[in-house]
């Protein structure tokens, strides 16, 4: 009974060898034809994950944060599952070192980790807002090196490869995204796909109609100058607006300082003498 046991075992784990070889090989041609990004992730239960509405719009934010995987949502699902739980566990043992129990304070539990639950998606928001800022201020200098470059004589072709070459350090975010474009289409990319990922990755108001101009510029000969000169206005005029907006939010954060430390002050200050006069006066009467 024994040796029947270990044979069953033997041909078991042979067959398990070898079908991890067969998906290790799958794996290794799925890498070498540029298909490992349609491959599913593990995925949570449908009562746990992101769904609808949500998860379109945690997938748009991933995306404009600079997460490009297709599994990103779901990555993020499984992050955002591991720090709530984390919360709750830390929390339960800040309880029991505190108040002497695991359960002592279930409020605190339970707010512990629905803040854990919503501040994954707002730290995703916040990482989403600063990477576009930094993208949109990058515009109006990458597409000024475009135009030099452009009006100097040279192709678009070559306009991408200087920028992804030699400008990491003048457009650092737009450089590293046009070295993916490049090597899109030096692995034998469609430059009408290639652009697509381009904007997909960029992921910024104005790139799908950059890349679609850059497309009409490539195999419909339309002259790219003044379209160029048309969007460096374009991004100069947001950075503006985005200024004024960052003056507007600086001055109502100074009138709410001022009335949260300079008012009471100022109110002590200028009603404190009368009070305690009519105080005195009162006094001398009931005497």
């Amino acid at each position: 009974m024994g040796a029947l046991f270990l044979f069953c075992a033997l041909i078991g784990g042979a067959c398990a060898l070898a079908g991890a070889r067969m998906l290790l090989a799958d794996r290794r041609l799925e890498s070498r034809l540029g298909m490992s990004g349609e491959r599913p992730a593990l995925r949570l239960p449908e009562a746990f994950a992101a769904r609808g509405r949500d998860r379109s719009e945690i997938a748009g934010k991933l995306m404009l944060a600079g997460l490009q995987d297709p599994r990103a949502a779901d990555w993020f699902a499984w992050a955002r599952m591991a720090a709530t739980v984390g919360a709750a566990l830390a929390v339960m043992l800040v309880s029991r070192l505190a108040w002497g129990g695991l359960f002592a304070q279930p409020l605190l539990i339970v707010i512990a980790t629905g803040l854990a639950y919503v501040g994954t998606k707002q730290a995703i928001h916040i990482v989403a807002a600063r990477r576009a800022q930094a993208i949109t201020a990058e515009f109006p200098f990458l597409l000024d090196l475009m135009l030099m470059m452009l009006e100097s004589g040279i192709s678009l072709d070559q306009c991408f490869r200087s920028i992804a070459r030699d400008e990491a350090v003048a457009v650092p975010h737009h450089a590293r995204l046009i070295a993916m474009l490049v090597a899109d289409i030096d692995r034998g990319m469609r430059y009408e796909l290639a652009l697509d990922r381009w904007a997909a990755r960029v992921a910024v108001s104005g790139a799908k109609e950059l890349a679609a101009l850059f497309r009409q510029a490539l195999f419909q000969g339309v002259e790219l100058a003044p379209a160029l000169r048309e969007f460096v206005r374009e991004f100069t005029q947001r950075r503006v607006a985005r200024a004024r907006e960052a003056m507007g939010g600086i001055t109502v954060r100074m009138v709410v300082l001022m009335i949260l430390f300079f008012m009471p002050a100022l109110f002590v200050v200028l009603g404190g003498p009368p009070v305690v006069a009519i105080f005195d006066t009162l006094r001398g009467i009931s005497q």
